[in-house]
């Protein structure tokens, strides 16, 4: 992502060149910039920040001509001054068809965002886009959206050019002030070479900054649970059981009320010259719902009070150094924390318990629905400099720090967990320990770093505009999982204390300390904790030919390197020159900026996060070591008196190293990448009608996941005459293509064997996924006091991948998923995907009655998700296939028979109303008063449902029950206030 598209330009033409110039102003900041024009009349002026300008002719060194346009991020504006232009040309500010543009998605100003009733999140700005629709919603908060049929985790988020991607697990962002932000431009296709590291979309967002006027104000906002629909009760479905209609989840009794505070202030340090923003925010939601299901669980933490807080801030700082150079400075602190308290809730007479018995806090904890917000503290610098007329150079640093915790109710860290059958116990000693935690939780000190830099210079000569650049993201993170207070405390009775244990642990002593026989207990270490890096590095060169006035063709190409390294620092995947060549094409059609067609043909690469180094290729700490005890610990149930039976050991050599980076990854594998065409026109046809259609198709290639199957290798050492003592866990590969694997058939990590296993041989068919849409749109420009659009997409998502993630399940571990374990995994899983909306309809806008009234409305109209049965593997297959272990409810057969993917129906559509209403008083100037109202008709609308068919070999109670509803109606209501001076 190349700084300079946390600006735009202005670009143009004018008759009669000779002896002319063009000069373009921001009246806020009184930044200026001037551009001769070349002897066809063509000019332009990039790497403008953004903001209203005023564009001037200048002849003799008068002016000649003046408009004004607003210069979007991202975006280029045109401003010509010739008279086939100025024949048509509307009345104000410059038509949005952006001739200089081959990529495709939707621009949002400050201003726009504040009409539309949208809620403060990147998340709504991107549903307002076309090709955009809502991820699983056990990714959590909607800010995992699939663009163009890709996976939640296929998506790049920046800020003023930074990335701001969840680095551990690549699903959601950190997030900025809603009120600060200056632009937001959403990218659903034909990015140019400058963008990479996304096979979904771009979510580009630019900050506000100071002017020369002094502003300060702010807004309260609140959303009260007195105003909220009633949620809807979950119920089983119909399976022939006796939980058949039964209340599953209660709802009705749950409360969500959300209060928001904005303070915000800027200006100018030194008038023309250097400015300050600065915004700070809280957002503090309190929701109390059940949390589980009527079952024995419900009797102890079926009641969850939940109180989230997110405090945000910004503080920018511009420099306009002179009219050549600018420097800008901006810190971004996104702070998220969550509250959980759980009490045990009676499902019969609908009541909860007035004692706490469990819950957690958290920071930062995704991509999980439990907590999804991830944070981070950003600082980030950018310099612009115009070298010359004809020469620009950009150039950003910047890092970021995620710190994640996780901390249980009465969590004790220095306490081990204690294990103690009934059968194991001395009488009269104490086997109950303070340790209130049980399993593996969230190792603590989990942290992301990610350090970015990236340089770009752009050179004009002649009908030429050649960018190059190059961009540098190296990310380090500290995660995994460890076992709570460190490890377990295992009691055990020897039936027989005279045979050793395990076969090599000698036999505990016939007498302990206290004369008790047989009694023996073992010390279990567990951890998963991990310290993988990435480094992500990318090189483009890039040509804008104006061919001719009309035709401008760019053509560029984008080389990647991403290598992925384990917590010893050595690289498990290492993928270099991943080649993306980009090709567009622009056509003025009428030669007066009123009609463009346009076209683009790309290759876009992704790559994989740090997490997917915890799960393949992570250290592993699992180890064990006997004692005889004489006593145990009155308070923590630890034994004491301890005497070694043997040494430490652990059973299958995880004594914390990592995984042999040689054996966890196919070699030279290819990265994730996809194919894409894009077709399309643009039309403005009058002042008051602009429309257009486009037809996208995308094809994935290539993906990357892991796989489990140990059968090719033992096949392939019976082929070969090689002593097979191989056990085989998991490996990263590239599905339905040949793959190379270094193994260890000798078991001893001396001697790598080469094993050539082609797409055949593994088992797996070609990966499949593909996009095809249909986008029709008309739009009202904002004039006679108002702004509409309109957008219609028809499409077909399918294939027998959605990508990096697994809807069906809400499996968000990217790249590790169960899609491709086995490759009976893969029979009837070729159909519709998750993501597949085929019908679209979103429409937004607002109207200003008069300077004191305006009204917005946002509406929304999907198809509903693809259903599916998956269920277990008939066992005929595992007598006639010699497949692996069961892997239950995992396969698309439902009751042993074949069931496609996508053809067991649709989810309900989804329709949505949002309406708001806004005050401007007269009388008080700077003050609005504003009411939002979602979801106006209170449709809530499952969204998904239990796939799973089986449990065991029995039918799964909850096959087919609803997962989650769209949120039910409410109100937000709004004061905001602000003063210049």
């Amino acid at each position: 992502m190349a700084q300079s598209n946390a600006s735009g330009s202005i670009y143009g033409a004018i008759d009669s060149p000779a002896g002319a110039s063009i000069l373009v102003e921001n009246k806020e900041t009184g930044f200026k910039r001037t551009a001769q024009p070349e002897s066809g009349g063509r000019f332009q002026l990039s790497a403008l920040p953004v903001g209203h300008y005023t564009v001037q002719l200048i002849r003799d060194g008068k002016v000649a001509g003046t408009t004004e346009v607003d210069v979007q991020i991202g975006q280029g504006a045109s401003a010509s001054f010739t008279a086939a232009v100025q024949a048509v040309q509307v009345t104000g500010r410059r038509s949005r068809i952006d001739l200089s543009s081959t990529n495709s998605g939707a621009t949002f100003t400050a201003k726009e965002l504040a009409k539309l009733p949208i809620t403060p999140s990147v998340a709504s700005i991107i549903q307002l886009a076309p090709n955009t629709t809502r991820g699983d919603s056990r990714y959590g908060d909607g800010n995992a959206p699939s663009f163009g049929g890709s996976a939640a985790s296929e998506n790049a988020f920046y800020i003023n050019g930074f990335p701001v991607t969840n680095v551990l697990f690549q699903v959601g962002t950190s997030e900025l002030p809603f009120g600060a932000i200056g632009g937001a431009q959403i990218l659903t296709g034909g990015f140019g070479a400058e963008f990479g590291r996304s096979t979904g979309g771009v979510i580009n967002i630019s900050t506000k900054s100071g002017t020369n006027t002094w502003e300060v104000g702010g807004s309260i906002s609140t959303e009260p649970d007195s105003l909220r629909g009633t949620a809807k009760n979950i119920y089983y479905g119909k399976n022939g059981l006796p939980t058949d209609g039964k209340l599953y989840k209660y709802n009705k009794d749950n409360t969500q009320d959300t209060k928001i505070a904005n303070l915000f202030v800027g200006g100018p340090i030194i008038k023309d010259t250097l400015f300050l923003y600065a915004n700070i925010e809280r957002t503090k939601t309190d929701i109390d719902n059940t949390r589980v299901n009527a079952d024995s669980a419900a009797l102890n933490t079926g009641w969850e009070e939940r109180r989230d807080t997110i405090n945000r801030g910004l503080v920018k700082v511009d420099w306009n150094i002179n009219d050549n150079h600018r420097l800008e400075a901006t810190y971004i602190n996104d702070d998220p924390k969550s509250e959980r308290s759980y009490y045990s809730y009676n499902y019969d007479t609908n009541v909860k318990g007035t004692t706490k018995t469990g819950g957690a806090h958290y920071e930062s904890y995704g991509p999980t629905p439990v907590a999804a917000r991830v944070g981070a503290e950003i600082k980030i610098l950018n310099y612009t400099g115009n070298l010359s007329d004809d020469v620009t150079l950009t150039a950003m640093i910047g890092n970021s720090t995620t710190e994640h915790k996780f901390i249980p109710f009465n969590y004790n860290p220095n306490v081990l967990q204690v294990s103690a059958p009934a059968n194991a116990r001395i009488p009269g000693l104490n086997y109950s320990s303070t340790q209130t935690t049980g399993g593996n939780i969230l190792t603590d000190g989990a942290q992301d770093k990610q350090k970015v830099m990236n340089l770009n210079l752009q050179y004009k000569v002649g009908d030429h505009t050649i960018r190059a650049g190059m961009d540098q993201n190296k990310i380090s993170s500290v995660a995994g999982t460890s076992r709570a207070g460190g490890g377990t405390w295992t009691y055990a009775f020897a039936t027989n204390p005279n045979l050793p244990i395990n076969g090599s642990v000698p036999a505990p002593a016939t007498n302990g300390g206290n004369g008790a026989k047989g009694y023996y207990v073992s010390k279990v270490l567990s951890s998963g904790v991990s310290t993988p890096s990435v480094d992500q590095d990318a090189q483009y060169i890039e040509d804008t030919w104006q061919v001719t006035p009309k035709i401008i063709l760019k053509g560029g190409l984008r080389n990647e390197q991403f290598t992925n390294y384990n917590g010893d620092g050595e690289p498990y995947v290492s993928m270099r020159h991943q080649l993306a060549p980009r090709l567009g094409a622009t056509w003025d059609a009428l030669g007066d900026s009123s009609l463009k067609v346009f076209a683009n043909a790309g290759r876009y690469h992704l790559q994989m996060p740090t997490n997917v180094a915890v799960r393949a290729a992570g250290a592993s700490l699992n180890t064990q070591q006997y004692y005889t005890y004489t006593g145990t610990d009155a308070v923590t149930g630890a034994p004491t008196g301890l005497t070694p039976l043997g040494g430490l050991f652990s059973a299958n050599n995880e004594f914390g190293q990592s995984k042999d980076p040689r054996q966890v990854a196919a070699q030279n594998m290819d990265s994730l990448y996809q194919d894409e065409l894009i077709l399309g026109f643009e039309r403005a046809f009058s002042q008051n009608l602009n429309f257009g259609a486009k037809v996208t198709y995308r094809k994935l290639k290539s993906t990357i996941d892991d796989f489990c199957d140990q059968r090719p290798f033992d096949k392939y050492a019976a082929d070969h005459g090689i002593t097979n003592n191989f056990v085989f866990g998991c490996a990263l590969f590239n599905p339905g293509k040949d793959n190379d694997f270094l193994v260890d058939y000798a078991g001893d990590g001396l001697k790598l064997t080469k094993v050539h296993l082609t797409a055949a041989e593994l088992g797996y068919p070609e990966v499949k996924r593909s996009y095809a849409a249909l986008d029709l749109f008309a739009e009202h420009p904002l004039r006679n006091g108002w702004y509409g659009k309109v957008n219609y997409t028809l499409s077909r998502n399918a294939g027998n991948t959605e990508g990096q993630t697994r809807s069906d399940s809400g499996q968000a571990d990217v790249s590790t998923t169960a899609v491709f374990d086995y490759p009976e995994l893969t029979l009837n899983s070729n159909g519709l995907l998750p993501n597949d909306r085929k019908h679209q309809l979103k429409a937004y806008g607002f109207y200003q009655f008069t300077d004191e009234f305006s009204v917005g409305g946002n509406l929304l109209v999907a198809s509903g998700r693809p259903k599916n049965c998956i269920g277990n593997l008939p066992d005929s297959y595992y007598a006639a296939n010699n497949t692996a272990t069961d892997y239950g409810s995992e396969f698309f057969f439902c009751n042993n028979e074949a069931s496609t993917r996508g053809t067991r129906g649709r989810m309900p559509w989804d329709t949505r109303l949002d309406l708001n209403i806004a005050y401007q008083p007269r009388i008080v100037k700077g003050l609005v008063l504003k009411a939002d109202v979602f979801n106006v008709f209170d449709r809530q609308t499952a969204q998904n449902q239990t796939e799973a068919y089986n449990v065991g070999k029995a039918v799964n109670a909850l096959y087919g029950n609803v997962i989650s509803y769209t949120a039910p109606r409410s109100i937000k209501l709004t004061a905001e206030y602000s003063y210049k001076f």
